[in-house]
Order: structure tokens, then C-alpha cells, then sequence
């Protein structure tokens, strides 16, 4: 009997250590599959899920997974192919109506001034200079579109290297200059007098800039101000654009880099251009912040890595 016993015990103990062993190689297995899926996620590879196991479960999940996956990656090539495709019409939709716009554009800004030369009655007048605004407004929207659709596509160039960005926000903002004192604006500028070096894209910066002082001008402009600040600090230089409209309330700055976003939907424009400005910015390793206290102030910031100066 009591052979008996310590045969059973001996059993109970190994069998107890065996449920052990399989439990922790489950328990592997499972955390293996866990760690693939998040390295898949984090760097999209096309990769699967391989296991040897002689789990039947676990088999049955590997190939449901990746099963899964394939469909994914399927799934993902067709949506890349499909964005790609729509870019490229895009693209050449733009460059095709960009000819005939400046033909109208120049015809209606010939018709305003004729208008107004041989003193047509108020009424005509006033229908020429809308219709030169209005294509105004499509040559910015169009110009815009053709931008977004060509940082889409890949095509549009980046050429990083050591920039002055002082001269490149001193030139960008006295472009504004006539229109900021015909509206009347009080412009506070500050650039440091010694140059200041930056790892950039000129023509991303301006582009940037620009686009960050029409939505100054066109959203902020009940304030009647502007100022463009650039500044160091930690190691980085940054430009920040403020004005002293309306703000942007909190939920709305999570957005406000969206395409087709615009805080004022009754107002001209295509909504993208901070979307531009965002996606410009990370293409030259630039981050771009807003900060905003409604009727109070609004601040965009481009923050760019310094260098030092010559």
C-alpha cells in the first residue's frame, strides 16, 4: 500500500511539473506572438507571425493572424496605389486649370481697372472687383491643392542645408508689409541683429511662413495686430507668429492641422493651409506648435534645431 502511494505521489508531482513546463511555454508563446504584433504595428513590415508550437490552439491563432495580416498588407498596397493614383490627377487636374486661371485672372484685374478708370456706374464697378476677389481666391485655393498634392505624391523637393532664417523671415514679412499698413496693423517685428543658422529648406520655411501670416491676417486680423518673433532657446531656434484676434478655442486646436479645417467656415479659403504648413515642417525635421487663449492671443510656433552661428 504504501508503495502504492508513493508510486501515485510521484505521479501527481510529475505530471504537476510537465503542466508547469507546458504552462510556461504557453505563456512564451503567447507573449512571443504579443511582442510580433507590436513590432509589426510599430514599424509596418511586412512580416507574419511564425511560431513553432505543437500547440493546436496555438496554431489555429497564428494562421487567423496572419490571415489577418495579409489581408492588411493587401489592403494597405491597394489604399497606397489608390492615394498615389488620386495625387497624380490631382496634380495634373491642378496644373491643367492653373493656365486658364491666370488668363481670367488677369482679364478680370484689366476689367476692375477699366471699371474704375472710365468711371462706370458703382454697381459694374463693384461686380469687376468681386470677381477679380473671387479669382483671387481660386488661384490661393487652387495653389493650395496643387501643394497638398504634391507633398502627397513625393514630388515635392526638399533641399535641406545651412539657412540664414533671419533673412528669410525679415524678406517674408516685408512682403506683407503694404497690405499689414493698408489694414492698418500694428506690427511688432523681432529678429536679433546677429544672423541666425538653421539645418532647413528655404522654400519649406517661406512657404511655412507664409502661410501662417495669411492665417494671422485673415483670423486674427479684428486685432489689428501681428507681431514675428524669432528666438533661441535650448538648443533650438524658434519663430513664432502671434496676433491678437478671437483665438481658437482647445478643441479646436487639436484639429486645426487637419485638411480642410478651418476655425471660420464662411470665410474664403481651402482649409489647408496649416495642414500644408504641418506636413512641410516634418519634412525639414521642424515641429510646429499653436498656443491660443481665446479674444486674448494666438501663437504658431516653427521650431527648428540650431546651429551655430558664422
Amino acid at each position: 500500500m504504501m508503495i502504492l502511494f508513493v508510486v501515485l505521489s510521484f505521479v501527481m508531482v510529475f505530471i504537476l511539473i510537465w503542466q508547469q513546463i507546458q504552462h510556461k511555454k504557453l505563456v512564451r508563446e503567447i507573449d512571443y506572438i504579443t511582442s510580433r504584433l507590436d513590432t509589426i504595428s510599430v514599424i509596418s513590415e511586412n512580416g507574419f507571425v511564425l511560431i513553432p508550437t505543437d500547440n493546436d490552439s496555438i496554431k489555429k491563432l497564428s494562421a487567423a493572424l496572419n490571415k489577418l495580416l495579409q489581408d492588411f498588407y493587401t489592403k494597405k498596397s491597394q489604399f497606397e496605389q489608390s492615394k498615389q493614383a488620386m495625387a497624380k490627377v490631382l496634380t495634373n487636374i491642378s496644373h491643367d486649370i492653373r493656365t486658364p486661371l491666370t488668363v481670367l485672372k488677369g482679364n478680370s484685374e484689366m476689367l476692375s481697372n477699366i471699371t474704375n478708370t472710365y468711371s462706370a456706374s458703382e454697381n459694374v464697378h463693384a461686380m469687376a472687383v468681386k470677381i477679380d476677389q473671387k479669382a483671387d481666391d481660386l488661384i490661393s485655393t487652387i495653389n493650395d491643392y496643387f501643394t497638398m498634392s504634391k507633398i502627397t505624391s513625393g514630388d515635392f523637393s526638399i533641399k535641406m542645408k545651412k539657412e540664414n532664417i533671419s533673412r528669410i523671415c525679415q524678406d517674408t514679412i516685408l512682403d506683407y508689409y503694404d497690405l499689414l499698413e493698408q489694414k492698418q496693423f500694428e506690427v511688432n517685428i523681432q529678429i536679433p541683429d546677429t544672423p541666425i543658422f538653421a539645418y532647413t529648406d528655404n522654400e519649406a520655411l517661406q512657404r511655412i511662413l507664409k502661410n501662417l501670416i495669411d492665417n494671422a491676417i485673415r483670423h486674427g486680423g479684428d486685432g489689428k495686430y501681428i507681431s514675428l518673433r524669432l528666438i533661441t532657446s535650448n538648443g533650438k531656434n524658434i519663430i513664432e507668429i502671434e496676433d491678437r484676434g478671437d483665438g481658437i478655442s482647445p478643441q479646436q486646436q487639436k484639429q486645426i492641422f487637419e485638411r480642410n479645417y478651418t476655425t471660420a467656415r464662411k470665410t474664403s479659403g481651402s482649409g489647408l493651409g496649416l495642414s500644408i504648413s504641418k506636413c512641410l515642417a516634418e519634412q525639414i525635421g521642424a515641429d510646429l506648435e499653436v498656443y491660443s487663449v481665446q479674444n486674448e492671443q494666438t501663437i504658431f510656433s516653427i521650431i527648428l534645431k540650431k546651429l551655430e552661428n558664422r
